[in-house]
């Protein structure tokens, strides 16, 4: 029967024992079945290895935690962060920004400083998840930011805050675009977030 797990208790118990192993590659496995079959016993062992040597490690535990909510678990989320390997903040970000809900100003103030990441990527999904919270420091930021060769992350954060300041800039955007015949998936999320910017929803 579809959407049945079999036998979770035991995966489990066997993901346990093997977040132990000396095996990179088995401590990988086990993090990453950790992730689709989350274990409270497990996010201790998880924090620890975000010092792991490994950049794959650590990238598949930043991908795992995004799985725990407990308050260690965006703590450690907030750390990965700053890793060295680009593909390690990307996720970490993304764990924090979009499947989190933490709003502390300790996880505000990590997403703001993503912004200023080296990475699209990470500023982008550093960029979603302030607009995720609404945060109102984003409209002056987006003014500054929106014209035709913002990314989609810019988009999507416009449609997330709704706010109708962010609608004159995103209307001649698509002025010129469709000047040029421009279409596609981007131009999707550039007349979505114009339709989310209607008069009466400016954030407070």
């Amino acid at each position: 029967m579809s959407g049945v797990e079999y036998a979770r208790q035991e995966t489990q118990q066997l993901f346990l024992a093997a977040l132990e192993d000396p095996q990179a590659q088995v401590l990988c496995a086990a993090v990453s079945g950790l992730g689709h079959r989350p274990h409270p016993e497990a996010l201790p062992r998880l924090v620890e290895l975000t010092t792991h040597r490994d950049a794959r490690l650590r990238w598949q535990v930043a991908v795992t935690l995004g799985a725990y909510k407990e308050a260690s678990a965006t703590e450690a989320l907030v750390q990965l962060m700053k890793d060295p390997d680009d593909a390690v903040r990307d996720w970490a970000t993304f764990g924090l920004g979009s499947l989190h809900d933490a709003d502390s100003p300790a996880a505000r103030a990590a997403l703001w400083e993503g912004l200023e990441d080296n990475d699209a990527d990470v500023r982008g999904e550093a960029l979603v998840g302030l607009a995720e919270r609404r945060d109102p420091r984003l409209i002056d930021y987006l003014l500054k930011h929106l014209d035709s060769n913002c990314l989609v992350y810019d988009l999507e954060a416009a449609e997330k805050l709704a706010d109708p300041r962010l609608r004159a800039p995103l209307q001649a955007i698509e002025g010129s675009l469709q000047a040029a015949g421009r279409k596609g998936y981007w131009f999707t999320c550039l007349q979505a977030a114009i339709g989310a910017c209607q008069p009466g929803h400016a954030i407070r």
